[in-house]
């Protein structure tokens, strides 16, 4: 939020309409020049006039038609021009970098989950089909399975343990 004391006529600054100011919120910044310091408020017939107090300041914007004037509040303005676009270069670099990152790390997951955990499965499965001669599917849930199945498993490895 800027402060009117920082402002000055012909500065440039990035605003929001929605006073959402981080640079996580891509394309929802735009740059208004600063016409008067002063207050400024907007009646609803859309005329701006001086006030001795308030929030507002009068800015120019590119709108559809060209330039135009309207009033922001000192809540919608966040920094001058120059740092947003300095600081929207370093954030999507860094985003860049920790897109990549998460490519790598999804990546090693669907390896491990081929290589490693598929085939421990496959294994797991068989030998509880050996030891309680029941078919286990991949999707089953330990609350799914038969309790012969539980029983099974749970003697074989109550063997194995005195063993």
């Amino acid at each position: 939020m800027a402060k009117r004391s920082q402002l000055a006529v012909g500065q440039e600054w990035a605003y929001s309409n929605s006073r959402q100011h981080e640079y996580t919120t891509w394309g929802s910044h735009y740059k208004a020049t600063i016409v008067a310091v002063e207050p400024y408020e907007k009646t609803y017939g859309g005329k701006f006039w001086q006030t001795a107090k308030g929030n507002g300041v009068l800015v120019e914007v590119r709108g559809y038609g060209g330039k135009v004037q309207k009033v922001l509040q000192l809540s919608q303005l966040w920094i001058p021009w120059a740092e947003y676009e300095v600081g929207l270069v370093e954030y999507k670099a860094q985003w860049e970098i920790a897109q990549a990152k998460a490519k790598v790390a999804q990546a090693e997951r669907e390896k491990f989950q081929q290589e490693v955990y598929l085939p421990a499965l496959k294994e797991f499965q068989k030998a509880i089909e050996q030891i309680s001669g029941k078919y286990v599917g991949i999707y089953e849930t330990v609350g799914q399975l038969p309790v012969e199945v539980l029983q099974a498993v749970t003697k074989a490895i109550q063997e194995k343990a005195v063993a």
